[in-house]
């Protein structure tokens, strides 16, 4: 490690959970509304719960991103090419949506890059991932600045004795738990924008996670950037590499009214035998890992600056399968990395095979500025020809599903149970402990609701009965 972990500050006080409601409910006049529109990651996805809260705070009603808002936020991504379009995208839809609105961006394509949103978005508040938590503020006094809405406003902080402004209800939330990485991979920009691994303390994170239990969570997903970093430093306790994650999963397993706990993405480097048996307990962890393969081949991992090699990761994907063959293993793949030949592309799909991963999670080699890889796309073996890069992503998606399938086929006739998250028509959706997706017809449930049936078949990429 590069240097000593910190602890990642919290939220200003003014803005958590129990702070005073600044603007309520007054009959005639029309509470500001926001509109959010997250992309990318998982800690990305906290990062914009976080900032939904603060809004909701301040009074503020969210709607949907294609209504037309007071506000809109745009919390973005970087990590492809691709992801950095969709972001530019969001921000001018905003912008058509409601052209007097405030267009807010923030997230690592807008820490990258400021002015690529300033052109889609003219006029745009576009603060880096170091100004995130200032949004809600800044964005307020855009909004006051605005001579009917600073009216109606005045109004609304007159009055008192109003009702409590419910928060964002979310049936799966994220409780990050670090963020910032220190582990330069070339391929990888997410150190630039994020910066240095810090971390948050156990004490912090339980009542972070109480809180979003009293919002309505009933899974929470532990995320983070490189989450292997948690148990250094102000958490480090006596036992295995990951000993404070292990008892961080367990503490909040003990939460009142969380039915279920999920980890999120760990580095192959960072796996051991406490971890794997943690989650795989049973006792409220979701039987799930993600490990980001990357690539299959040795010599591709080294020109990544990975720290693993495929003997070791291919290691711990056996061990996770002896110890629970129903458990959940997905993982991310890159396809195309500069130089990838031939044989080195077989080698990935011949430990994609060995793996048996329940999902696959494809990507098409992007080059990001300013990282050892696309500043030395010559030395590393020059950029894979288009045609062959799009072949192998089609071989790769063609593999995914088929594996997705297989394992899915294992609970064909079994009783399984889904936790809720969407109902449409009826139908409710939702995930099994081990990440695969399933959808029953179900009249009567309820978003939240633990729902059991046995699936028969398995539908563009979904169990159903």
């Amino acid at each position: 490690m590069s240097q000593p972990i910190s602890l990642l500050p919290q939220l200003p006080a003014e803005f958590s959970r129990r702070a005073p409601r600044l603007l309520p409910r007054v009959e005639g006049v029309a509470r500001p509304t926001f509109a959010l529109y997250s992309l990318g990651c998982k800690v990305n996805a906290a990062d914009s719960h976080q900032i939904a809260r603060m809004l909701v705070a301040q009074g503020f009603r969210r709607v949907e991103f294609k209504e037309s808002a007071d506000l809109y936020v745009i919390d973005t991504c970087t990590v492809t090419a691709e992801a950095d379009k969709k972001s530019r995208k969001a921000a001018s839809r905003a912008r058509r949506n409601n052209p007097d609105a405030v267009v807010a961006v923030t997230g690592c394509a807008a820490t990258k890059d400021a002015a690529q949103f300033e052109r889609a978005a003219p006029g745009a508040l576009v603060l880096s991932n170091a100004q995130k938590f200032e949004l809600p503020e800044r964005a307020l006094e855009r909004l006051q600045n605005q001579k009917q809405w600073a009216k109606n406003y005045e109004a609304l902080r007159a009055e008192t004795g109003s009702e409590p402004i419910p928060m964002p209800s979310y049936v799966r939330a994220v409780l990050k738990i670090q963020d910032g990485c220190d582990h330069k991979c070339s391929y990888c920009i997410i150190p630039r924008v994020r910066g240095a691994s810090v971390i948050k303390s156990k004490s912090q994170l339980l009542l972070e996670a109480r809180d979003l239990i009293s919002e309505g969570a009933r899974e929470v997903v532990v995320t983070g950037v490189s989450m292997g970093d948690f148990s250094m430093g102000v958490n480090r306790v006596k036992g295995s590499k990951n000993a404070a994650l292990n008892e961080l999963l367990r503490s909040v397993t003990l939460l009142p009214e969380v039915l279920r706990v999920r980890t999120s993405s760990l580095d192959p480097a960072d796996v051991d035998e406490d971890w794997l048996q943690a989650v795989a307990s049973g006792d409220g962890i979701c039987p799930h890992i993600h490990l980001a393969l990357q690539s299959g081949s040795k010599s591709v991992l080294a020109r990544m600056r990975r720290r693993y090699t495929p003997e070791l990761y291919l290691k711990w994907a056996r061990r996770w399968r002896e110890i629970n063959p129903d458990a959940g293993l997905t993982t991310d793949v890159i396809v195309g990395f500069p130089g990838e030949t031939e044989a080195e592309w077989q080698e990935s799909l011949a430990l994609c095979r060995a793996a048996e991963f329940s999902a696959i999670h494809v990507f098409p080699y992007s080059p990001r500025e300013n990282t050892f890889a696309a500043d030395h796309l010559k030395e590393l073996g020059g950029l894979v020809a288009p045609d062959v890069q799009k072949r192998r992503v089609a071989e790769l998606i063609a593999l995914a599903n088929e594996l997705s399938a297989r394992f899915a086929s294992r609970f064909f006739g079994r009783e399984i149970e889904i936790l809720v998250e969407y109902i449409q028509d009826g139908v409710a959706e939702g995930l099994l402990t081990n990440y695969v997706r399933a959808r029953v017809e179900a009249p009567n449930a309820r978003i939240g609701d633990l729902l059991r049936f046995t699936p028969t078949q398995w539908q563009d990429g979904v169990l159903v009965q």
